[in-house]
């Protein structure tokens, strides 16, 4: 799926730069820059995301293809989501990238429409509540891109894509060790620990 799959690259376009340490902070699943991602709401964007996968054959058929190439659990995956929307917001307010609903309505739009975002986001992790959100960062990110490369043809587009990846760098996150050991190269690093606790 097309949009799937441009959603999926958005997500790593910068290819991470992560900090597998312990939170600081106690029931912070993670910390990105000054800003907890807490263990509060992982579980409830999970429990949130089950049940719209439960009516959604097809995304929960696609988003456990994606888990399984992951080597990821799935709290695993909503997590690193989570995380990278919140690094990309963040550089986007420090650029002074703004996105308005009316953009992020034209998106939806030119993307197929709100059932065809909706199961990507189902299939990519994302809870619905936070779908708005996520389109917000990956809009940001692409204007970003656009910024730092000065255009949008195809150099362009990868100078842009390099200097974001590098100002991404800054942003420092910190993974709770409860989710498992996070690499920069390979990301979450499978483990028997953790092996079944997103199936």
């Amino acid at each position: 799926m097309k949009t799937a799959k441009r959603l999926a690259l958005a997500v790593a376009l910068a290819g991470v730069a992560l900090t597998a340490c312990s939170p600081s902070q106690i029931g912070a699943a993670a910390i990105v820059g000054d800003k907890r991602i807490t263990t509060t709401e992982l579980d409830a964007d999970l429990r949130e995301l089950q049940q719209a996968l439960s009516e959604n054959p097809q995304a929960m058929q696609q988003l456990e293809n994606t888990r399984q190439q992951a080597g990821a659990t799935l709290p695993q995956l909503m997590l690193y989501r989570l995380v990278e929307a919140e690094r990309y917001a963040q550089l986007a307010e420090r650029a002074g990238v703004t996105v308005t609903d009316g953009e992020i309505d034209s998106w939806i739009s030119r993307q197929g429409g709100a059932e065809a975002i909706e199961t990507a986001m189902l299939s990519g992790g994302v809870a619905p509540s936070q779908s708005r959100e996520y389109l917000r960062s990956l809009i940001a990110s692409e204007k970003l891109v656009v910024q730092r490369g000065g255009g949008t043809d195809q150099d362009a587009v990868q100078r842009g894509q390099q200097a974001v990846a590098k100002e991404l760098e800054a942003i420092k996150v910190s993974y709770n060790p409860r989710y498992g050991a996070f690499d920069v190269q390979q990301g979450f690093l499978r483990s028997d620990r953790f092996a079944s606790s997103g199936d």
